[in-house]
């Protein structure tokens, strides 16, 4: 993955502008709403403006007026928070959805707008790590619209689209926990595990083979 830093930006005056004197700045502004994750912010916004070179500002025709896309970044992040176990771990994921879609099109920046493709994978991504104890669902298209001011249908249809593009190589989560169990230091906590719990029951037969002798005895 491609690594920005939030403190590598310029440090010039704030403006919401799409030059490229003033991307830097509004990237690191709104990265730093973000706390805890604000690095993971910046690296996913330069991203899609810089190597997707999604465009800055919504697209115009929009009935409900849509924030420049590192702040329609920033908003849906901080919104989403409360409801992922690991807020970090899937803006990563959906960065990876994003870099996954960028090496089998590359011109999927023109076909997609930055909003689009934000919420469309980082939506996935968030899905994959929800947290049980949250009060929303954000299983729901009804949640991410509210958030986006995109419509419940173009909600379905982005995640539909990019599951359609990405051909259901989306569940990141997954495949990195299936390497982690396959993996020999896994292998060989189980194996662990297996020899602590035949001791265990060995300690507890021996235990009661103990007993029963001494009440034999005693009887």
């Amino acid at each position: 993955m491609t690594s920005y830093s939030a403190s590598a930006f310029t440090q010039s005056a704030p403006q919401v502008s799409s030059d490229s004197s003033h991307l830097d700045e509004n990237i690191r502004i709104a990265a730093n709403t973000c706390t805890g994750v604000q690095h993971h912010v910046a690296d996913i916004a330069v991203f899609l403006t810089k190597v997707l070179r999604c465009s800055f500002f919504a697209e115009r025709h929009r009935m409900f007026v849509q924030d420049p896309l590192p702040f329609f970044i920033a908003k849906i992040v901080n919104a989403t928070t409360p409801h992922v176990l690991d807020m970090g771990a899937v803006i990563d994921v959906a960065h990876i959805l994003l870099m996954r879609l960028f090496e089998s099109n590359r011109f999927a920046g023109a076909a997609w707008s930055g909003h689009q493709l934000f919420l469309s994978a980082f939506s996935i991504a968030a899905q994959q790590q929800p947290d049980p104890h949250a009060a929303v669902s954000i299983n729901n298209c009804v949640f991410w619209s509210k958030l986006s001011k995109f419509t419940v249908e173009e909600v379905h249809g982005m995640q539909r689209r990019l599951f359609g593009e990405l051909k259901g190589q989306v569940w990141v989560f997954s495949e990195v926990m299936e390497k982690v169990m396959q993996s020999p230091l896994m292998q060989l906590r189980a194996r662990w595990r297996q020899e602590d719990e035949e001791i265990r029951l060995e300690k507890r037969s021996r235990s009661l083979r103990g007993r029963l002798a001494t009440f034999l005895r005693c009887h």
